[in-house]
């Protein structure tokens, strides 16, 4: 395991993988961090991940509520980003980068 995902597995306690706890969650953040697009539609994630809109939603859900994803709505539509503030942003980036 890697220098940087060992890091970001104690900071605060907290453990990585109930942020990449699901195959969906890894391309969601995948897809989020190597897109050059800032902020989704919940549909075009969906289609971009290869997943249905059900299933990023379930998964959003837990990653809204960790803080490392934000989102507010337009009429129905849900709009995701992620959230550059939060503790785990920087090595998660480093990670996705070196990866893919």
């Amino acid at each position: 395991m890697g220098a940087i995902l060992e890091a970001a597995m104690e900071v605060q306690g907290v453990f990585l993988e109930e942020v990449l706890g699901s195959k969906t969650k890894i391309r969601i953040l995948y897809t989020l961090f190597k897109r050059d697009k800032e902020s989704y539609f919940e549909k075009e994630l969906a289609i971009a991940c290869g997943s249905s809109v059900s299933e990023v939603n379930r998964q959003m859900n837990s990653l809204v509520e960790f803080g490392l994803v934000l989102y507010h709505k337009e009429g129905r539509l849900k709009i995701y980003k992620l959230n550059p503030a939060h503790f785990l942003y920087k090595p998660l980036k480093d990670l996705f980068t070196v990866s893919g």
